[in-house]
């Protein structure tokens, strides 16, 4: 622990009597997210449930939480308040820095809504808080190779897609300062790592002065930003952009509220205003309704087919929430298969089934993932269809361990004690 973090005076550790399921329960309890894997392993070593209350109760993460609450119930009980950011209302609505009840999402200028808790650590990795293990960069760049030598010999080509956390495009609208004390992972992977990643970043930002990129109360971006997605990626695949549709908002707006919004009581609200058109393409096989009855996500397969594509071949999708596509939210593979005969999107952030792929004859295949994901390194490859059939047969939602794996999660937040952040 910091000698910043605590003016309490030092504890024996020797008790030996802290277990798993005690660090799980204070995590959730007290600091509002669930623990990484590689933080159980690094609290473990203290062994004394009373050192690691202490620590937890002194911690940074733990002050910056009550202090957020403290302002978001001061907000809420000092006056009533908007649910919907309006221009020319601001005085009325929640202010920047009012953070959720459970502690997971924060409010910044003009409304936008950030990610603030979750076990991801997103605001540490932005930061560049997050240490990686010393073959972190050498187990991606393994990984990379492995599934490029499968594609060239399968006769693939591949696009890899790492879609920008909201921070990282709206950063001006955070309501806490932002610097940075070293690089967010995957500005590692490209700057050190050299790898062949899609991250347009910059297009996202640059695109704002037209619209927005990103829906306000969500994490998810507009169908403006997904555009910008997928013109990334299809020009990666070697396909002109000029055959993605246009973006219309003539489609009547409608008020709703998105995953961030939710989490606050009354949710927080955004006009939205959806695309047009509708989708040239046809679902001809899908089991997304059975997976998320369970509450799951990893194994929902998906297929589009149009049969007047200008593009005759078959793209599979290995993605996540930013990948799946329909007509609430026009992710990458919807859009896709407004290009392509057949697109499979299958929900395995930036997975890879060799099996699958020659099964299906893809000629193109995209891995993606969220930005957030980067810090863990995904299995070399998994069985979808046996996510799939797991997650049906046994009614129970499939964890992301089984696609990054224990042995890959190494990240961890520098001083885990004394130096907790989002």
């Amino acid at each position: 622990m910091s000698p910043s973090a605590s003016k309490r005076e030092p504890i024996d550790t020797a008790g030996g009597d802290l277990r798993r399921e005690d660090i799980e329960a204070v995590f959730r309890e007290f600091l509002g997210r669930a623990v990484a894997p590689g933080e159980v392993a690094q609290l473990m070593r203290g062994g004394s449930l009373r050192a690691f209350l202490d620590g937890v109760l002194a911690s940074e993460e733990y002050a910056e939480r009550m202090t957020s609450r403290k302002m978001s119930e001061q907000a809420r009980a000092g006056r009533p308040f908007l649910n919907c950011w309006i221009e020319g209302w601001e005085s009325f609505a929640r202010p920047p820095g009012d953070v959720s009840p459970d502690g997971v999402v924060i409010v910044g200028e003009s409304g936008h809504l950030f990610i603030h808790g979750g076990a991801n650590a997103n605001l540490a990795m932005y930061r560049g808080e997050v240490e990686m293990a010393a073959d972190w960069l050498d187990e991606w760049q393994t990984l990379m190779t492995k599934r490029l030598d499968h594609a060239q010999r399968a006769g693939c080509r591949l696009a890899n897609l790492v879609v920008p956390e909201k921070l990282a495009a709206y950063a001006d609208y955070y309501p806490h300062d932002l610097t940075a004390c070293g690089p967010r992972p995957v500005l590692r992977l490209l700057e050190e790592g050299s790898l062949p990643l899609i991250y347009p970043i910059e297009a996202l930002r640059d695109a704002r002065n037209g619209g927005s990129t990103y829906l306000r109360t969500d994490s998810h971006l507009t169908p403006r930003g997904n555009l910008i997605l997928a013109e990334a990626t299809v020009k990666e695949l070697g396909v002109s952009p000029a055959f993605l549709p246009e973006v219309d908002d003539t489609a009547a707006p409608h008020l709703g509220a998105g995953d961030l919004g939710l989490h606050f009581d009354p949710p927080l609200l955004e006009v939205l205003r959806p695309m047009a058109g509708a989708s040239r393409a046809t679902v001809v096989s899908d089991n997304r309704a059975e997976v998320a009855s369970v509450g799951g996500h990893i194994g929902s397969m998906r297929v589009f087919r149009r049969e007047d594509a200008p593009d005759e071949r078959t793209v599979v999708v290995f993605g996540d929430s930013y990948g799946f596509g329909d007509s609430a939210y026009q992710g990458l593979s919807w859009w896709l298969a407004q290009i392509f005969r057949e697109v499979h999107f299958v929900w395995v952030p930036f997975g890879w089934d060799p099996e699958y792929l020659d099964s299906v004859n893809a000629e193109l295949v995209v891995c993606q993932t969220a930005e957030r994901f980067m810090a863990r390194v995904p299995r070399l490859k998994v069985n979808v269809r046996s996510l799939a059939r797991e997650t049906i047969a046994r009614h129970r939602a499939v964890s992301e361990e089984r696609i990054f794996g224990d042995r890959s999660i190494r990240a961890r937040a520098r001083d885990v004690l004394g130096g907790w952040r989002h």
